[in-house]
């Protein structure tokens, strides 16, 4: 559904939905320990390839999504030497396969044998996401004089975003399954593990009493995506001016400032139950950085 009224302002509502299936995994150990096998003593000779180690299946297409979102969109086209665009997002991503690590995701399967343990909020998914870009031409000593050959004819631009923080998975530093599994194990989930805003700090982002260790030769039941990390809120400016030198030579001056405002965007916490640092942040993404830039054409 769109709207345009006058002074070339357009309005836009919608819904979008995706269905996949056939996704591409990482590779799927088919020599897991069944767990209904599982216990102390040899496990090599549980498995149902025993004479083997690892057998794995490469990528299989085994994967499965849906995505649901809702967006309003506005735009203003270009008039008066401004044009802008904005973009919100309300949306839900589940999948059944692990997605980028980085994202904090397992990265593989934790039960070979229950693929549906893994079904939960995708490594991707972002469920808020407002985003404004704009260019503006500074309307600044425009004119034929020297003076505005030098301070007119200014273009400026900015983009900024702002999203909800993706989902993470808290996972085991220890394996005590004896199953040989592939993907990381996840501990057993015996309480509330989101914290309120107002208790949220940089040494405690959740509440890691919430976790415990599973017992010896099982799987834990603490689900995939379990939690969410820091929000993303980021401004990027850039200014531009084309100098004529000649007919023929023209110079083009670029200044980008990412992150304009500094603004600190924390990284996931540590999420291994076991480590010292576990429900800790640590870590940033990149802070303000500026570039300059001359190109000469001709």
């Amino acid at each position: 559904m769109q709207h345009e009224p006058r002074e070339n302002l357009l309005l836009e509502a919608g819904y979008l939905a995706n269905l996949s299936h056939h996704l591409t995994a990482g590779d799927l150990t088919i020599n897991q320990v069944p767990p209904d096998r599982l216990g102390p003593g040899n496990a090599q000779v549980r498995r149902p390839f025993p004479q083997f180690s690892n057998v794995s299946v490469v990528n299989p297409p085994v994967g499965n999504s849906t995505y649901h979102a809702l967006y309003l969109k506005t735009e203003k086209r270009y008039a008066a030497g401004l044009t802008f665009l904005a973009h919100y997002t309300f949306s839900k991503f589940i999948d059944d396969v692990a997605s980028f690590s980085e994202y904090g995701d397992p990265g593989s399967y934790m039960d070979a044998y229950n693929r549906r343990l893994d079904k939960s909020l995708s490594g991707n998914d972002v469920r808020h996401r407002a985003v404004i870009s704009a260019v503006y031409e500074l309307p600044f000593f425009r004119g034929q004089s020297a003076l505005s050959a030098l301070l007119g004819g200014w273009k400026t631009g900015v983009l900024v975003n702002s999203q909800s923080g993706p989902p993470f998975t808290v996972s085991n530093s220890s394996n005590t399954t004896n199953a040989f599994s592939a993907g990381a194990l996840r501990p057993d989930l015996v309480g509330d593990p989101k914290l309120p805003e107002t208790e949220r700090t940089l040494g405690r982002w959740f509440n890691t009493d919430a976790f415990r260790p599973r017992a010896p030769f099982r799987f834990g039941n603490s689900p995939r995506s379990v939690l969410r990390g820091p929000g993303i809120n980021n401004v990027d400016f850039s200014l531009l001016k084309i100098f004529s030198i000649t007919e023929r030579w023209k110079a083009e001056f670029r200044g980008e400032f990412f992150n304009l405002f500094n603004h600190t965007n924390f990284g996931l916490p540590a999420h291994s139950l076991g480590v010292p640092a576990f429900g800790i942040i640590s870590g940033a993404r990149a802070s303000r950085s500026i570039q300059l830039g001359l190109r000469i054409s001709f």
